[in-house]
């Protein structure tokens, strides 16, 4: 029998091969290794976490407990003095104190520390001399009061441990570190803690209690009264909520768990509003950028500088650098109330329906916008509020127009005044706005949402004239998107895909990014980089827009191609290139429907403007172009735009050669058409192309160098003459003049005179005569004068309807 040793008895008594294994794993060479996880109860870990939490709870317990005995300013110490007594207290005890200090300092012995003593002793004076200095301030100040405002300074003395908070003022006084402390740990709280008179539930705002909450805030600068004040505010922008309605129906709002400010006058209501949104901002700069800023005693050599820097005037349009706001001494205490304040008025914003209150509000957040750099989300949503308000379609009045320009004003504070990144939130913002209210302007809808789109428009220029770096990612992004939407239609030649170019929110998106390129590009010698930038998008936009004129080349969709003419003759004169657009108008003379003897059709007398082109983008779907009033519209459109090709590049080196292809085509017109109104526009847009080919080669004779050879595109301008963009604004003001001239007398007297002129013909009826001659073609001028042609619609279908005979024309 084999002898078992100690060893294999204690490996046996340990649990053999399986408890060793439980321990931990063998390795290869036949050692132990050991695993390093525990199991660990659960039972056991809840019972000490359950312990170690008692423990800090009765620590942090016995430190309050500490804090309150040694702070001379607690209810215990206090009891119920009054504050005469109250303050006299104070005083006699700092006295002691400092005496029983310096007693026990000229008792120990202290090696080499003398100028430490005397520093200490230096600082305890001069924390006497602000307390007295606080005291007789306050003294002086109630004294004033009470001779001005008797009754109310009666009023404050009954709810002084509420409203004139001056245990609060005098512990801000006394060195400000343990309210420091309290400030820092109740931040994220709104409301402070309150003595239990003011823990009340609610609270009724009236014209006494605002006027403390004014003295408190605005006089005294105190941070608690504003904090309270700002509550105030927030629960009269929430008044109109129906879900925060008491369940006793007598209209009193819960907006939260908190304190509640009830608000049951609305003279009181007019004023807080008025109070809150003209003079927070003031309270704003001088906690977070002016006298307040710092603690008093403390190093602020930095904010000094700032303040030297900045010459202590606030500039609503100038940045402001988030750090100096968060560094701020009362940053923590007025965080979370900025935030409720800004919250409350895009609540209103959103919620209020009148003109004026808008505009009031809108105009008030100018001096608010600056402090947004220090809460990016929160100017995130200021944005979205004011883009909605200004791209609003539901209100077309002239009213609601001075709401759309403060809340674009507003828009464009916030690109100049946050952070960089946000300029591109609001280039972008302000793009998709626009475009999403062109998509409503159908061909019914277009005439009356033009004046608000023309609006839109210009804003948004003005938006991507800011930076320039900016505005050309995303010009080149938002050309490139409408680049591939012509790309998809030129491909697929589908009438969906030609429906989503040929429609009114593709034309006005063309229409905006022409007008961005023409006020950004500048001129061709300006050398400046970031204007070069915007100028290398003309070429795409030109070609795109090029694009979308030969698309559908047919007699109905002319009035399209002539606003793209007008497009391209836009950028061609704002950034002084050669961009031809010829061949486009004479292509209309090669229609047939041009030569046609037009069609007679009844017209309405409720029709007096007939087609404009302005509002339309094609022409009607049953015979196009075949009525005289048709015809006469876009013919006399197309020798205008012809005229004002020449006049464009009637000083460049080249303009012999290139009015021959004019001259020769509108001779043929001239020659086959049978209208003597059309043959006397080709007459004299031939004697334009030879009166300015004379003058240029007169001019160009005179030049060193072959016409191959120059470079610039006026060359033959004299000095004094207007430049290709003034001409161009100078022709376009003249058209102007020319269409308010021809529209319509539509006065109230011109009505009236309708009106009488119609009755006096029905009492006497005039008797017609067999041999009274019949006349043509008369011009009614009382029609023109009927009030009701601008209620009337356009007698455009709406959307495209295509057939199969159109697609085969095309």
């Amino acid at each position: 029998m084999v002898k078992t040793s100690k060893r294999a008895k204690k490996f046996v008594a340990k649990g053999g091969a399986k408890g060793m294994l439980e321990k931990g794993t063998i390795t290869k060479k036949g050692k132990l290794r050991l695993n390093k996880r525990k199991k660990s109860d659960p039972a056991a870990v809840a019972q000490a976490q359950a312990a170690e939490k008692r423990k800090l709870q009765k620590q942090r317990e016995e430190n309050e407990k500490q804090r309150r005995e040694e702070d001379f300013t607690s209810e215990s110490n206090l009891g119920e003095l009054d504050m005469e007594s109250f303050l006299q207290t104070v005083v006699d005890g700092d006295e002691e104190n400092v005496d029983d200090h310096a007693s026990s300092e000229e008792d120990t012995p202290m090696d080499g520390d003398d100028s430490e003593s005397s520093d200490e002793e230096v600082d305890i004076d001069s924390d006497d001399e602000d307390i007295e200095a606080a005291e007789a301030r306050m003294k002086a100040e109630m004294a004033k009061l009470a001779e001005n405002d008797p009754d109310f300074h009666e009023y404050l003395q009954q709810n002084e441990s509420s409203l004139l908070d001056f245990q609060n003022e005098l512990g801000e006084l006394d060195g400000g570190d343990e309210d420091d402390e309290e400030m820092e740990e109740g931040s994220d709280v709104e409301e402070d803690e309150e003595s239990p008179e003011e823990q009340s539930n609610e609270v009724l705002v009236d014209a006494k209690v605002l006027k403390a909450m004014e003295y408190g805030a605005f006089k005294s600068h105190g941070v608690k009264p504003l904090r309270k004040l700002i509550a105030a505010y927030v629960s009269a922008c929430h008044m109109a909520d129906a879900q925060h309605q008491d369940e006793d129906g007598t209209g009193r709002l819960r907006i939260n768990n908190s304190k509640k400010y009830l608000i049951e006058s609305s003279t009181v209501f007019d004023k807080l509003m008025v109070t809150c949104l003209s003079k927070i901002h003031e309270e704003l700069h001088y906690h977070l950028l002016g006298e307040g800023s710092s603690v008093e005693g403390g190093d602020d050599s930095d904010n000094d500088d700032d303040m030297e820097e900045d010459g202590g005037d606030f500039d609503p349009n100038k940045p402001i650098n988030p750090r100096k706001i968060m560094n701020s001494y009362r940053w923590t205490a007025l965080k979370m109330s900025f935030q409720s304040f800004i919250k409350a008025t895009l609540h209103i914003i959103e919620e209020a329906k009148e003109t004026k209150l808008l505009t009031f509000i809108v105009k008030s957040l100018v001096n608010y916008i600056p402090y947004l750099s220090a809460f990016p989300r929160l100017g995130k949503a200021v944005l979205k509020t004011l883009t909605s308000a200004w791209a609003s379609t539901s209100d077309t009045s002239e009213g609601y127009q001075i709401v759309r320009v403060n809340t674009f004003l507003r828009i464009r504070q916030l690109a100049l005044t946050q952070p960089f990144p946000f300029i591109e939130l609001c280039l972008k913002t302000a793009y998709l706005a626009y475009a999403k209210a062109a998509k409503f302007a159908s061909s019914s809808t277009v005439s009356s949402l033009l004046p608000q789109l023309t609006f839109m428009g210009n804003c948004v220029v003005e938006l991507y004239s800011l930076d320039y770096a900016s505005s050309y990612q995303h010009a080149f992004v938002y050309i490139r998107q409408l680049a591939l939407h012509l790309r998809s239609a030129l491909q697929k030649k589908t009438p969906e895909t030609f429906r989503v170019v040929y429609c009114w929110q593709y034309m006005h998106c063309l229409k905006l990014w022409t007008a961005v390129l023409a006020a950004c590009s500048g001129k061709a010698g300006d050398g400046d980089d970031e204007s070069a930038l915007m100028r290398s998008l003309i070429y795409p936009l030109v070609e795109v827009i090029f694009g979308v004129a030969r698309l559908i080349p047919s007699a109905r969709h002319l009035p399209l191609r002539l606003h793209c003419v007008r497009f391209l003759q836009q950028l061609a004169a704002a950034s002084e290139t050669f961009i031809p657009t010829t061949s486009i108008l004479l292509e209309v003379f090669d229609l047939k429907e041009i030569n046609m003897a037009p069609k007679r059709v009844k017209k309405r007398k409720s029709d007096v403007r007939g087609v404009r082109l302005p509002v339309i983008l094609k022409l009607p779907k049953e015979d196009p172009l075949r009525t005289a009033e048709q015809l006469d519209v876009c013919l006399g459109e197309t020798f205008l735009l012809l005229n004002r090709e020449v006049d464009l590049y009637k000083y460049s080196a080249g303009i012999p050669e290139f009015t021959v292809r004019i001259n020769q085509r509108l001779k043929k017109f001239a020659k086959q058409t049978k209208n003597g109104k059309f043959r006397a526009y080709a007459r004299g847009c031939i004697e334009l192309c030879e009166k300015s080919s004379r003058s240029a080669m007169l001019a160009r004779s005179k030049l060193a160098e072959a016409p191959k050879d120059i470079k610039v595109l006026e060359i033959l301008r004299p000095p004094n003459a207007p430049t290709m963009g003034e001409r161009y604004e100078m022709a376009i003001a003249k058209e102007r003049r020319l269409e308010v001239a021809s529209q319509p007398d539509m006065s109230k007297k011109s009505a009236a005179k309708k009106e009488t002129k119609a009755s006096e013909n029905k009492a006497t009826p005039s008797k017609k005569t067999k041999n009274a001659p019949k006349k043509k073609n008369q011009v009614d001028e009382e029609a023109l004068k009927n009030t009701g042609a601008l209620e009337e619609q356009d007698e455009v279908q709406e959307g495209i309807e295509w057939s199969d005979s159109e697609s085969e024309e095309d």
